[in-house]
């Protein structure tokens, strides 16, 4: 294996919770806002579902290839060149996906915090950070996001909660005014932001319990829809039909809070819990698309990778758009069917391969049955 470390239950958990929700919190009510009105913190809820289903899809494709990731068993499904395309498109997909996040990064912490600071040395600073957890394999980026997901939630939730003077709930009746159909159309990007969790298919096999994985993705993809749902059920509360029109509706919500005209501008507390965050969510997908390329080349360490990976990731990162509304747009319209095709399709037609080509086993030496 490449990966020597190896990680609990828990901090799958946290990875996987930190892997969705860092960009979903501040993108996310906005964009089903545009969808569903005062129905927008239903969209996350409905995204569950598709979520706990891919949760168990990668769950067994795990058990039939056991030892073995995304990357490899592809090859042992479609045969070796196939396999190999296959391969690269997912390796893609991971540096392309993670180019946009680097680029929603940049954007909100240029737009709200430094708007003097050129945008590609908040990419670089950024890119360099998570490629020294990357180096240090995925047992240092757990345990780094083990010591900071509890403070993280923990701010995010007071912050919200500091914001409840100010919400009407009577801005989130009635409910399903307009039916369940925008609710279904709102819930298209919550369900690719979801689909995130494929990149367990790449760190399955490093649980210390990989056949526990399903069970600590579905815990994670539950919890992901609640907190989801009440952020933007905050949202809606405090600003109404307005949210459809806000880029960055969370950081709003929080500039909201004055407790006696002592507690107020806490909008640091939540950029400072979201850097931790986007540092996360970055880190797991750019050590996604390097330990990939890394068994594509049949490589003994992933290391060598790292760092022209980052390169690439940073030229992406600055070419993902234009504005952060271009951005907004895209994962809108754009993503949805990029993400359901390699984060749904792709899995759902393996497993079936697999199924009727007998491939796989349960044994665990990580080989293929046949």
């Amino acid at each position: 294996m490449l990966e020597r470390g190896k990680i609990s239950c828990a901090q799958t958990v946290y990875l996987l919770v930190v892997l969705v929700t860092a960009t979903a919190v501040i993108f996310l009510p906005g964009v089903t806002a545009q969808a569903a009105g005062r129905d927008a913190w239903l969209a996350p809820l409905l995204a569950t579902l598709p979520g706990i289903y891919l949760a168990l899809v990668i769950a067994a494709l795990g058990k039939r290839f056991p030892g073995q990731t995304l990357i490899q068993y592809l090859q042992a499904v479609l045969g070796t060149w196939p396999g190999r395309i296959a391969g690269f498109l997912y390796f893609f997909f991971f540096v392309h996906t993670n180019s946009v996040i680097v680029r929603e990064f940049g954007e909100l912490l240029v737009s709200v915090v430094m708007p003097r600071t050129p945008l590609v040395v908040v990419h670089l600073v950024m890119i360099l950070i998570c490629a020294w957890a990357v180096r240090g394999g995925l047992e240092v980026l757990a345990r780094t996001m083990e010591i900071t997901f509890p403070v993280i939630i923990f701010l995010f939730l007071a912050a919200v909660i500091l914001t409840a003077r100010d919400m009407q709930f009577e801005n989130l009746l009635p409910v399903l005014e307009n039916g369940l159909k925008p609710v279904i159309k709102a819930s298209f990007p919550p369900i690719g932001w979801r689909g995130e969790i494929i990149l367990l298919a790449m760190f399955l096999p490093y649980l210390a319990k990989p056949e526990a994985g399903g069970r600590c993705a579905v815990l994670a993809v539950v919890f992901i829809g609640l907190l989801l749902a009440a952020d933007a059920a905050a949202n809606t509360a405090v600003f109404g039909p307005a949210v459809a029109r806000m880029t960055f509706p969370t950081f709003s919500l929080v500039r909201q809070v004055s407790i006696a005209n002592f507690l107020e501008r806490i909008d640091a507390v939540l950029v400072a819990i979201w850097v931790m965050g986007m540092f996360g969510k970055i880190a797991l997908f750019y050590y996604g698309a390097v330990l990939g390329a890394a068994q594509l080349a049949n490589l003994r360490d992933h290391r060598p990778l790292v760092l022209p990976a980052g390169v690439i990731l940073a030229a992406l990162s600055i070419q993902a758009g234009e504005s952060s509304l271009e951005i907004v747009e895209y994962i809108v319209k754009g993503w949805p069917p990029f993400s359901f095709t390699m984060e749904y399709f792709f899995p759902t037609l393996l497993l079936v391969v697999a199924a009727v080509r007998g491939k796989g086993g349960k044994g665990r030496d990580g080989k293929s049955a046949r």
